[in-house]
């Protein structure tokens, strides 16, 4: 009985490892993986590859999940084992960086969040003309992209869509096109030409992207040059719409403008002045970081927020003046800024971020006490807690304005007694002398009482 048993055992264990590499084929090989249907690979939650894309069957289609960092591919499939492949997973090309050319095929209707960003040598790509949007950080840090379609039928481009795209030129905008995503089009260092002749939101004009009423600003070309006058119609500069501008100079705001955008004008390296009108409230997140030409800011009084490294690293600055109304001023808002010797913190603030004045990074990238700046404070104020908390130098403007208060006040009190002491000095003179005429005259009195008797006597 025993034996009977240990060879059927036996037997059945030999099955299984016979039916383990068929099970293993099954899951590996795509060939027979074809013999799934659609509803099995679903509720089973296959995952396919073929070596180059892995597949995962979504609602009766394929969804590319991800790309073999180091294949070379040029196109995508259109169908995989009988099933179209409809969709681009999020982060599915991530750092392919061996892609050079890319065409997505008709039955593509989706592209996921990142699914293309940091393929640094990607340089065109042919979009389906299903997909409806380009979506969050999609194209991001592609920065030898060159040649990309926008399909008619898409209206929107994320936040964030072809940031870093150094090498992007050109743009046509579709007719359907209705959202430009916040920094979509940020630190693209080549952009220089947008197609707006179908669209009926946007327009470009004199190497400007605006909205087609103008109020809004969304990218200035980077051959823009010298002096630029932003016109009166603004009232919003978007987040990176002037950044990588290199040429730029000298710029005019209007009184409309009461708000910068993040990175409007960074790494503007030859920008020299910047003249804001009054109105403005709000100089938002590294709104001029490197700018490196930039000498001096005067603000507006009507400002009332610096936020965080906004003026970063711009180590030509050597004058600043803070409006009194301003209350916040942002982390690292003046980090770097080595050529300022001393600014005067306005008593009305309210919050001062680390590192915001006085300090400058090493080699190592750690921020460290510049000894060479003096921040004059008034005790008791914002300014004051932020010098002591950071180790900064300072002095306070107030107790200098008490001595001058007490000095003038001293010379004045000395004045006054010199004044009364005059006033005493010229009644004495005058009581003196009404006393010498009055003896004067008492003397003559008698004199002509003598005569007078003499007179009479004889």
């Amino acid at each position: 009985m025993k034996r009977r048993m240990l060879k059927a055992a036996a037997a059945v264990t030999a099955s299984l490892l016979m039916m383990l590499p068929a099970a293993a084929t099954l899951s590996s090989s795509p060939l027979t993986a074809s013999a799934l249907t659609a509803e099995q690979a679903e509720r089973l939650g296959e995952e396919l590859t073929d070596g180059t894309f892995t597949y995962e069957m979504v609602n009766g289609s394929y969804t590319i999940t991800k790309c073999n960092q180091t294949a070379v591919v040029s196109k995508v499939p259109e169908i995989r084992n009988g099933y179209a492949i409809t969709a681009i997973a999020d982060n599915a090309f991530l750092g392919c960086e061996k892609i050079t050319s890319l065409s997505l095929p008709e039955s593509v209707k989706t592209i996921g969040t990142k699914a293309f960003a940091g393929c640094t040598s990607l340089s065109k790509v042919h979009l389906p003309s299903k997909l409806t949007e380009i979506p969050e950080a999609c194209f991001m840090t592609c920065i030898a992209l060159e040649d990309i379609n926008i399909p008619e039928g898409v209206t929107m481009i994320g936040d964030n869509a072809f940031y870093g795209c150094k090498a992007l030129k050109k743009l046509v905008f579709p007719e359907s096109l209705e959202l430009i995503g916040d920094m979509a089009l940020a630190d693209c260092a080549s952009i220089s030409e947008f197609d707006t002749e179908k669209s009926s939101r946007y327009l470009f004009r004199d190497g400007i992207l605006y909205s087609r009423d103008l109020s809004t600003i969304y990218r200035g070309s980077t051959e823009l040059s010298g002096d630029l006058y932003i016109d009166d119609a603004v009232t919003k500069i978007a987040n990176g719409a002037f950044s990588m501008c290199l040429s730029l100079e000298n710029v005019f705001l209007p009184s409309t403008v009461h708000e910068l955008g993040d990175d409007s004008f960074g790494y503007c390296g030859r920008l020299r002045s910047i003249h804001f009108a009054e109105g403005l409230t709000s100089i938002g997140y590294v709104a001029f970081q490197n700018c490196t030409s930039l000498s001096s800011v005067d603000f507006p009084t009507t400002l009332t927020s610096i936020d965080a490294g906004a003026f970063y690293n711009c180590t030509a600055l050597e004058r600043v003046i803070l409006p009194e109304n301003l209350s916040q001023i942002g982390e690292g808002a003046f980090l770097n800024c080595n050529t300022l010797k001393n600014v005067i913190l306005p008593t009305g603030l309210s919050s001062i971020g680390d590192h915001a004045f006085g300090f400058k990074e090493d080699d190592q990238g750690n921020a460290v006490v510049n000894k060479e700046l003096s921040l004059s404070v008034s005790s008791g104020t914002e300014g004051a807690d932020y010098a002591r908390r950071s180790g900064v130098n300072y002095t306070y403007s107030d107790k200098n304005i008490k001595k001058v208060f007490f000095i003038v006040a001293a010379i004045a009190l000395l004045a006054a007694a010199g004044v009364f002491a005059g006033v005493l000095m010229a009644r004495g003179r005058k009581s003196a002398s009404s006393a010498v005429k009055k003896a004067d005259k008492d003397e003559d009195g008698s004199d002509e009482d003598e005569n007078y008797t003499k007179i009479i006597g004889s």
